[in-house]
């Protein structure tokens, strides 16, 4: 990275409208996310001419700044450290200053952000929600599901007795991840609505206890009293939304109770009577009905996967990327957990297609890499590609097709033709995150056949990508320079 982390954060904060402008900042494993009081103050020219930023865009009033996976979590410890010093330094505020400082409300982005259809503002708010609550679990989500794949093989291919040290201690490390999953949603949940995170923390206990529906009669596996205790789990299928519409009830309850009850006393009542009252219309109320609402999402997209396969990996396959670059993807992993921990269900068949997306975009990569003639685009091209293909595919997205264009449109045919397949033989994954070659692990435990398929449907996404992208070209200057090389 040119120059430090803290400077690259300073100018970047800068960029953004000052430390004063930005109320939070999180990542993934490639983007910067900032939440911003004003979105009208950020510079996005300024941001997308630094050589460090490989893309920049807005989603409802979040910055997201693509930095790369090599430099994302770096920038943001120094982001976060300097929003927790409250303001840059007066000789940072002197070295960063240009003419970019002043930004008018009225810019061109603002512009354009006001443009955007109201219903398409409200939908990508509500998917906003999910992902700033999602994204920070990443790494969880990718660690228990690596965890989960080497189980599998370990069991499969025999390399370990389940009744071994080796197994046990992977075993008692994957529950004990999965058991924390529910703590998490409860905690960002109420950081994300403005609440207190220990008690979302304890509300995502609640949630996802396995005798919560019994406590309403509507169902659910006897539990002996011994049990009871036990640490929480995915007791019942759909159990993300569940918590966190219970811990937004919540939140909004303390908030309110904030605004009435007297300073005096708030330390005392406040936590107790939002924990009470949210958590008990939690379980009487959001629990069983969202307990429908889960099972019947997850079992009507298992009715459109199953009788519709080939149409359905198809367009999904094809479309896929195009919801990356709209950074709404994170929204999607909500609906796959569901899919996981519905009984009926019990697989996610999403990520499979999800994967063969993903891996269009790194053959198209590779494509660019083998028909262009420009060196600075190679040395681009080809770590990009080899990071796609282990599943981070913002940098050949962005920072290659996407901006080239005609390898874009070849990734998708690629993850058309992938997800058609895997669909058709109905692939699934044991888990979620990471795609690719990675997510050979998620797909052991399921069957021979099923690994079979997912790597068939990967040479398919790859050659079709590849092909489609070496025929179409790069763009229109690259082939002609191209051309007259030749001559």
């Amino acid at each position: 990275m040119r120059g430090s982390a803290r400077e690259l954060a300073v100018h970047l904060i800068r960029l953004s409208g000052g430390s004063g402008n930005v109320l939070e900042a999180i990542h993934c494993t490639t983007r910067l996310r900032l939440r911003l009081r004003d979105s009208s103050l950020v510079d996005e020219a300024g941001l997308s001419g630094m050589q460090e930023v490989q893309g920049v865009f807005f989603r409802a009033e979040q910055l997201q700044i693509i930095l790369g996976s090599a430099n994302v979590f770096k920038v943001h410890r120094q982001v976060v450290r300097i929003l927790q010093d409250g303001q840059l330094t007066q000789q940072e505020e002197v070295q960063s200053a240009g003419p970019s400082e002043s930004i008018s409300p009225d810019s061109t982005a603002g512009s354009k952000r006001a443009l955007l259809p109201y219903m398409f503002r409200q939908i990508v708010d509500a998917v906003s929600f999910f992902s700033d609550i999602v994204v920070p679990m990443i790494p969880l989500f990718v660690g228990v599901g690596l965890l989960l794949g080497l189980l599998s093989m370990m069991e499969a291919f025999g390399w370990a007795q389940p009744e071994s040290v080796p197994f046990r201690t992977l075993s008692l490390l994957t529950g004990s991840a999965f058991q924390i999953l529910a703590v998490m949603f409860g905690y960002h949940t109420a950081k994300r609505f403005g609440g207190t995170p220990a008690l979302g923390a304890a509300i995502g206990v609640v949630m996802t206890r396995p005798d919560l529906l019994q406590v309403t009669g509507f169902g659910g596996a006897p539990i002996s009293s011994e049990n009871l205790l036990l640490t929480p789990q995915f007791g019942y299928p759909g159990a993300v939304i569940p918590t966190i519409l219970a811990v937004l009830l919540m939140s909004l309850i303390e908030k309110c109770l904030r605004r009435i009850l007297p300073s005096s006393t708030a330390v005392m009542l406040i936590p107790f009577l939002s924990l009470a009252a949210g958590g008990s219309i939690a379980i009487l109320v959001i629990g069983p009905l969202t307990y429908e609402l889960s099972s019947s999402l997850s079992s009507l997209l298992e009715v459109v996967f199953r009788y519709g396969s080939s149409f359905f990996g198809l367009l999904l396959g094809g479309i896929y990327s195009s919801v990356v670059v709209s950074g709404l993807h994170h929204g999607i992993q909500a609906i796959e957990i569901g899919l996981i921990t519905n009984p009926d269900v019990g697989v996610n068949f999403l990520l499979p297609i999800w994967s063969m997306a993903n891996i269009g975009q790194a053959a198209a990569g590779l494509a660019v890499y083998a028909r262009t003639r420009d060196k600075a685009l190679k040395k681009i091209a080809l770590p990009a590609s080899i990071t796609a293909f282990l599943g981070i595919t913002e940098p050949v997205t962005f920072g290659v097709n996407l901006k080239l264009g005609r390898p874009f449109l070849g990734a998708a045919l690629g993850g058309a033709a992938g997800g058609a397949y895997v669909a058709y033989y109905q692939v699934a994954a044991d888990s979620f995150g990471l795609t690719g070659i990675p997510m050979i692990a998620f797909t052991v435990q399921l069957g021979q056949l099923n690994l079979i398929h997912y790597l068939i449907g990967f040479l398919l996404a790859a050659i079709t990508a590849f092909t489609a992208t070496w025929i179409l070209g790069v763009d229109k200057r690259l082939l002609k320079e191209q051309t007259s090389i030749g001559e």
